[in-house]
């Protein structure tokens, strides 16, 4: 059974409607962004590898302090995992923006970011109660992971609303990396011509070919 036009319209109209709300809403919570959004995602995310790093930091302290006193296994590998984690999005994301921000890799960043987010919400709601360890240092492990749940979504919101201002083509991006590259051999090659040429021009044979002959009358 086929469905209706009306229904099909109907959806387009809800679905559209949809979009428009999230819109606006986004339009409104970054309006001071507008000006310079790319410089704003780049700033926006020199905050989040603060976070990323002592994240990390922090997740190995908790690693030591659970095996020292005897805590659960699964959690000290969970506290292991989820520092690794954190300092590879960190070195993924960076490169990601800088140099490589396709489509697919800025999609790819924001799927990682929303799932990351998640995960420590979870690890937020395992730290608070763990009653093993060192109590304080469970804690402060859980509130840095709900801060950066906080972060990571925060960040994962204001680049899905920049992401047309940031994405280039594939082709561009290998053109930005393969253009560094040849000016850089080009520049190499330059200097290797100046210093040839000064080699040769300054070879003692050379020297005595170019003194003007003088003939005896």
């Amino acid at each position: 059974v086929s469905a209706s036009p009306s229904t099909d319209t109907t959806d387009e109209v809800m679905s559209s409607s949809l979009n428009k709300s999230n819109s606006s809403l986004l339009n409104r919570l970054f309006s001071s962004c507008n000006e310079d959004p790319k410089g704003s995602v780049h700033r926006a995310w020199g905050v989040s590898l603060l976070f990323l790093v002592f994240y990390f930091v922090l997740s190995i302290i908790e690693m030591v302090n659970l095996q020292k006193q005897g805590g659960s296994k699964a959690l000290v590998l969970a506290s292991i995992w989820v520092g690794l984690l954190h300092l590879i999005l960190a070195i993924l994301g960076t490169f990601i923006l800088k140099r490589f921000p396709t489509s697919f890799a800025v999609g790819f960043l924001l799927g990682l970011l929303v799932v990351v987010a998640n995960q420590n919400l979870i690890l937020f709601g395992v730290f608070r109660g763990y009653p093993f360890g060192n109590p304080r240092t469970n804690h402060t492990f859980a509130g840095f992971a709900f801060c950066a749940c906080c972060v990571m979504t925060f960040f994962a919101l204001l680049l899905f609303h920049f992401k047309n201002e940031l994405v280039i083509a594939p082709v561009d991006a290998k053109g930005a990396i393969l253009g560094r590259s040849s000016t850089n051999m080009e520049d190499s090659t330059t200097a290797g011509d100046t210093a040839a040429a000064y080699q040769y021009h300054t070879a003692p044979g050379r020297a005595s070919s170019t003194e003007p002959s003088v003939t005896s009358p």
